[in-house]
């Protein structure tokens, strides 16, 4: 048994057939491009992070350099610091760089 569909009524469904898959190949184009939005925002933000961390540990490196000079550069005309023995020296190493791992790390701290 044989159903009668008028053809307009037919093409009527067909175009909202293609029409429904255009919407939703649309869709998937606007979800492609914010998706690139996103990822392109966050390249830029880890750019951002990468050179700001460059940027502090070089500050920190160059301080810290700078301390080591003038620590060297006094051991070497004879200054001496009183009371400082190998155990002092380990201590104060190990103090150091606790200081320097919680200043890497600290993200409300930027050394001036």
């Amino acid at each position: 048994m044989a159903i009668n569909v008028p053809e307009s009524a037919i093409a009527r469904a067909i175009n909202r057939v293609l029409a429904a898959e255009r919407d939703a190949a649309d869709a998937i184009a606007a979800a492609e491009r914010e998706a690139d939005a996103v990822i392109d925002a966050a390249r830029a933000e880890r750019r951002r992070l990468l050179e700001r961390a460059r940027v502090r540990a070089a500050r920190i490196h160059g301080a810290a350099q700078l301390r080591l000079d003038r620590m060297l550069d006094r051991l070497e005309h004879g200054a001496a610091a009183p009371g400082v023995d190998l155990g002092t020296l380990d201590q104060l190493a190990h103090q150091a760089v606790a200081r320097l791992a919680r200043r890497l790390t600290s993200t409300d701290h930027e050394p001036s």
